[in-house]
This record gives structure tokens, C-alpha cells and sequence, in this order.
């Protein structure tokens, strides 16, 4: 019997004030359990540590489906944006992708105000010192901090970032413990980590300098403004009137600028490369391949005449602009060069420089599905603490460990989501299945099912978990329920609506769209290109009080029914191989039938599905026939 005196007993404690810390406390509380969320300051709960953006390719369905959990990303956004745009216009409507800018001050009051004002959630002001477990030193029940508090809880979700022994370079002559600039980085609990026999690694990554805009020469840089005027976009469904949120108008919207690194830039980058942290061996962690520094483009891409940058703005208040695609660890002084080599920012003040991070991450196949530690009951990781990077796939990974920590915490099954339903089923299989051998980022191409996991249709996929866990109040329950019938009554009035040719010949030969042949059923017409159903109806007068967003999502469902039907048929596929359950204890090594490389494989991932065992690297289709003869025959 543990005899540790504690101030106050919690269901879930959640170390971290982050993306993932502040979505895993709300996820929590909303299921029901007791929340306390620690962290050493409580005035950076929300903090955007890198780039003021939220969003983007495959991203932003994430914020949406972080959103049909009820969690705080979206809502904050709605409140914090001050440039919106939707990339991938380019491509069909199926695969566009929302992309915030916010002001960076607005959105961290909006997340904490949010959090604070969730029933359930305790927020404490203080920094984890260690872990305290159950006599069987493999049950996690609660945490002590630097300041001495004690603080009970039947299970805790480690939410740290980049702080576990993050240590920030600048150059290969400044190195400052922390884990992001001003704040100090986490020691004690990294190191009990490690002493209990997790496995721990090193990843790195960036930010790049800050600048002050009005040095800036904004006449000879590409102007990009923003669309939220055009798409009238809301993140969250909760937002605005329909739940009395909020209903004032959106914030001044400002614009971008783009700017391009060339041949000068480039020139001083390799003249001083030997002076940045990760090219003059201060750093031997890896970074992400997909953000990387402008050291790593310029020795990567020696071709390239020229690499683009974004001067994007930190807020309303403030004149800084944050230069993204400028990230590096070169010395400050270097930076001040590189910059004033930029056209455009000939004369630019750095407000700040940039720099390099080196943290602590632990491999996650040492996860669960659930994101429970194999090797600790009722400890839960969320973050780049699993090697991921960004704000949406942290925000992800905390939704669920807050719903799953509360799961076992009252005694609930956990929630699982399954790779055909969700991009946050992508990101949590590929983390505990595969692993990471760099820091992991999202991308369509990660998902099979990327025409059917959209970010316009993610309340009718998910939103249905939290109804049943109980994660809504009415009014947001009702707020569901309005948008699916919403989005059944657009579907049935368009195919129940029958067209004259002379109602929409204008509007076809509008869209170069040939005329009709004889009447014809909205939802037939509605599948050519150039044709939108919005439009349709309008033509023939019905669907006036329907929604916008409501029939952009009922015309994808329309026009690439064909390709949604192939999908579902595969996500079908793989939802019973999901079901098919795989034994904890199952002897891999004792199945002679399988190859030793996936006997090897399946024993130190010991995946809880056949569905995961097949997202193994080196599972082949015939192991996984032999798998299912194994278990069957050793069930009997």
C-alpha cells in the first residue's frame, strides 16, 4: 500500500500544457474523469512554440476531427485566425486543405480560456519531478513535483514536448538548457524515464529568426491575402451562433508575403556552414526531413536556383513577422546576414534568431493502441514526446490518450480508431506499428482512405464516439444532430428534385456543361464537373435554408461516388481485419509457419490486431493467412 501523503486525488493527471497536454486534460474531463493538468507555466498553456499557423495538408482534417471530439484546437483557431487559406485548389475539392494563420497571443488566451473553462479540469502551476508508483512498480499512481506537491491519480498522460532534456543551440558555440527559448528544459523526469527502463532517443528540430515588419520592403515581395471572406470558413463546429459561443465578426485578416532565398542567400549559408550546430557537430540528433533547416536545403538541394519563404505575421498587435522556411542553428550573427541577403529585407531587424533543439523522445512501438507505455499500467504518452512532429499531430495523439487515460481510469474499454476512419487512426497505427526513424509528420499519402477522411465530412465519422462516451453537452449533441440531418435532407431533396433542361441551361453552359437531354434528377447533374450543387438548387428554388459547408459536403458525396464506393469497400476490408483480435501472450516465436523476420517483428511489437500486425514493414500478406491459422489452431 502505497503511504505517500498527497494533497489531492485525480483520476487522470496530465504533465504538459501543449497541444497534446491541453486537448488530453479536456478529453479527460469531457469523458467524465477528474483532471488535473500540470505545468510549469500556466500563462504558456497553448503555446504555438514554432510557426503561428495551424492547419494545412492532411492537417487541417485533423483539427476537424480533434474538433468532433470536442476538443479546443478548432475552437481556438475560430477565435485566433488572421489569414485563411485553402491549399491544394488546384487539385478537386476531396483533397483541399484548410490553413490557418492566428495571432499567436489571441490564440494561447483562447485555448487556456477554453481549458479553464471546461468543468473537470484543475490547471496547477508547478514542474513533475517523477513518477510514483504502486508497490508493484509497474503501476503508475501519481506524480510528485519540484515544489514538493504530491498530487494523486489513477493514471497520467506525459505530455512534454520538446522540454525532456531539451537543450537549444544556436551556433556550435551557444548551447542553453531548455526546452524552447526562455523556458527551462525537464531533467529529473526524463532521467527516472530512462531509470526504469523505457528506451529512449535524441530527435532534433528548428525555428527560424523573427523579424520586425517595419523594416521590411514589402514592394518588391508577392502579396498573398487571405480567403476567409471567399469561404466564410469556421474550424469548429461548435463555433459561432450555433452554440452562442461567440458571434462577433471575424478578426482583420492580413496578408502574407513570400520572399525567396537565392544565390547570395545560398553563398553565405555554405561560406559559414561549418558554423551551424548541425553541420559543425554540436548536434547528432536527426530532424525532420520534411521541415528542414536552410542549412540542410542548401546542402541537400545544391541545384535549386532558389528556396521560397513566407513572411508571416504573429498577431494584430505586433508588428513581427515569423520567416518561415528560413529555420537554422547558424550563429546569430550569421542570421542577421542571411536575412539582409533576402530581397526585400534588405535592412530587416531580427527581432529574435533562430535556433536548433535537441530533446528526448521515446520510441513509441513501446506504445499500445492506446497510447498506454506496455511496460507501465496507467501511463500514457502524447506528443513529440512519441516522436512526432506539430502542433495538429500532437493535438491528435492528446485527444485520444485523454479520452483512453479516463477510459481505464473508470474502468471503459479505450478507444481505438482504426486507419479507415480517421487521420488520427493513421498517426497513432503508424506510430506503435512502425515506428519513427525521424520526426514524424502527416501527409495524404500516409492515408488509403484519403477520399473518404476528409476534413469537411469529420463529424459524420467520428462524432458518434464522443455521443456515446458522453463528451458533448445537449446543446452540442443538438448541434451534431442538426448538421448530419442537415446533411440527409440535402442528400434526399437532391435526389428527389427533378430538373427541366430550360431551368439550368444557363447555368450549364456557364460551366461549359452540355444541356439536358429531359429532366433530370439533381443528383445525376450535380456529378459533372464545373456544376455545383448549391447552384443547382438555387436554379429550381429549394435547399435555401441549407447550409454552405452542408451541401459542399452532400456534392463531393455526388460527384466521386464511384471513388468513395472502391474505398469504402477496402476500409470495409480492413475494419474485419481489425476485429480479428490477436492475443497479448501469443507465442510469434513458436509459429514456424511465419518467417523469422516477422516472428521477430510481431514478438516486439505484439500488435492487438491483425489490422496492425499487417502495417508491420516485413508482414507479408502470406504471414498474415498463417497468422490467423496459428491463433485459430492454438485457441482449439
Amino acid at each position: 500500500m502505497n503511504a505517500t501523503r498527497y494533497e489531492a486525488r485525480f483520476d487522470v493527471v496530465v504533465v504538459g500544457g501543449g497541444h497534446a497536454g491541453t486537448e488530453a486534460a479536456v478529453a479527460a474531463a469531457r469523458s467524465g474523469a477528474t483532471v488535473a493538468l500540470i505545468t510549469s507555466t500556466v500563462e504558456t498553456i497553448g503555446q504555438m512554440s514554432c510557426n503561428p499557423a495551424i492547419g494545412g495538408v492532411a492537417k487541417g482534417t485533423v483539427v476537424r476531427e480533434v474538433d468532433a471530439f470536442g476538443g479546443v484546437m478548432a475552437r481556438a483557431t475560430d477565435l485566433a485566425t488572421i489569414q485563411f487559406r485553402m491549399l491544394n485548389r488546384g487539385k478537386g475539392p476531396a483533397v483541399w486543405a484548410p490553413r490557418a494563420q492566428c495571432d499567436r497571443g489571441l490564440y494561447r488566451r483562447a485555448v487556456r480560456g477554453l481549458v479553464e473553462a471546461q468543468p473537470g479540469v484543475f490547471v496547477v502551476q508547478g514542474t513533475v519531478q517523477r513518477l510514483l508508483f504502486e508497490a508493484d512498480g509497474s503501476t503508475v499512481c501519481g506524480v510528485v513535483t519540484l515544489e514538493g506537491r504530491c498530487i494523486e491519480a489513477r493514471t497520467v498522460v506525459i505530455t512534454t514536448g520538446t522540454f525532456l532534456r531539451g537543450r537549444i543551440h544556436i551556433g556550435t558555440e551557444t548551447r542553453v538548457a531548455g526546452g524552447r527559448a526562455g523556458e527551462a528544459s525537464t531533467t529529473h523526469l526524463a532521467e527516472q524515464l530512462a531509470e526504469i527502463g523505457l528506451t529512449v532517443e535524441r530527435f532534433k528540430t528548428g525555428t527560424p529568426p523573427r523579424i520586425d515588419g517595419r523594416s521590411v520592403n514589402y514592394s518588391v515581395l508577392q502579396q498573398q491575402d487571405s480567403e476567409l471572406a471567399d469561404f466564410r470558413y469556421r474550424w469548429s463546429l461548435f463555433s459561432g451562433d450555433r452554440v452562442g459561443q461567440h458571434s462577433e465578426p471575424p478578426l482583420p485578416q492580413l496578408p502574407c508575403w513570400i520572399a525567396f532565398a537565392e544565390s547570395r542567400t545560398k553563398a553565405l549559408v555554405a561560406e559559414h556552414i561549418n558554423e551551424s550546430a548541425m553541420y559543425g557537430g554540436a548536434i547528432g540528433a536527426r530532424g525532420p526531413r520534411y521541415c528542414p533547416s536552410i542549412e540542410d536545403k542548401i546542402v541537400r538541394f545544391p541545384d535549386a536556383e532558389r528556396h521560397q519563404l513566407f513572411l508571416e505575421p504573429e498577431g494584430l498587435d505586433t508588428h513581427e513577422l515569423y520567416v518561415n522556411g528560413l529555420s537554422t542553428s547558424l550563429p546569430a550573427s550569421v542570421q542577421i546576414e542571411m536575412l539582409r541577403s533576402v530581397t526585400g529585407l534588405e535592412r530587416v531587424e531580427m527581432t529574435r534568431a533562430g535556433y536548433a533543439i535537441e530533446y528526448d523522445y521515446y520510441p513509441p512501438t513501446q506504445l499500445r493502441a492506446s497510447l498506454e507505455v506496455r511496460a507501465i499500467a496507467g501511463l500514457f504518452f502524447a506528443g513529440q514526446i512519441n516522436g512526432t512532429t506539430g502542433y495538429e499531430e500532437a493535438a491528435g495523439q492528446g485527444v485520444m490518450a485523454g479520452i483512453n487515460a479516463a477510459a481505464r481510469a473508470l474502468g471503459r474499454d479505450p478507444v481505438i480508431l482504426g486507419r479507415e476512419t480517421s487521420y488520427i487512426g493513421v498517426l497513432i497505427d503508424d506510430l506503435v506499428t512502425r515506428g519513427v526513424d525521424e520526426p514524424y509528420r502527416l501527409f495524404t499519402s500516409r492515408s488509403e482512405f484519403r477520399l473518404t477522411v476528409r476534413q469537411d465530412n469529420a463529424v459524420r465519422r467520428l462524432a458518434s464516439v464522443g455521443v456515446a462516451r458522453g463528451m458533448f453537452t445537449d446543446t452540442e449533441r443538438q448541434t451534431i444532430t442538426d448538421r448530419l440531418n442537415a446533411e440527409d435532407r440535402a442528400l434526399a431533396l437532391s435526389r428527389e428534385t427533378s430538373v427541366r433542361p430550360e431551368q439550368v441551361s444557363v447555368l450549364l453552359e456557364a460551366g461549359g456543361s452540355t444541356a439536358l437531354p429531359h429532366a433530370m434528377r439533381v443528383s445525376e447533374i450535380a456529378k459533372r464537373n464545373g456544376v455545383s450543387l448549391a447552384a443547382l438548387f438555387a436554379a429550381v428554388e429549394v435547399g435555401a435554408s441549407l447550409p454552405r459547408e452542408v451541401l459542399d459536403t452532400v456534392e463531393l458525396e455526388l460527384k466521386y461516388d464511384g471513388y468513395f464506393a472502391r474505398e469504402r469497400v477496402a476500409a470495409d476490408r480492413l475494419r474485419r481485419m481489425a476485429q480479428f483480435p490477436l492475443p497479448p501472450d501469443a507465442k510469434y516465436e513458436s509459429m514456424r509457419s511465419l518467417s523469422m523476420e516477422s516472428r521477430q517483428k510481431l514478438a516486439v511489437r505484439r500488435p492487438s490486431t491483425l489490422a496492425q500486425a499487417a502495417n508491420i514493414p516485413g508482414v507479408s500478406p502470406s504471414d498474415l493467412q498463417n497468422l490467423i491459422m496459428e491463433i485459430e489452431r492454438s485457441r482449439g
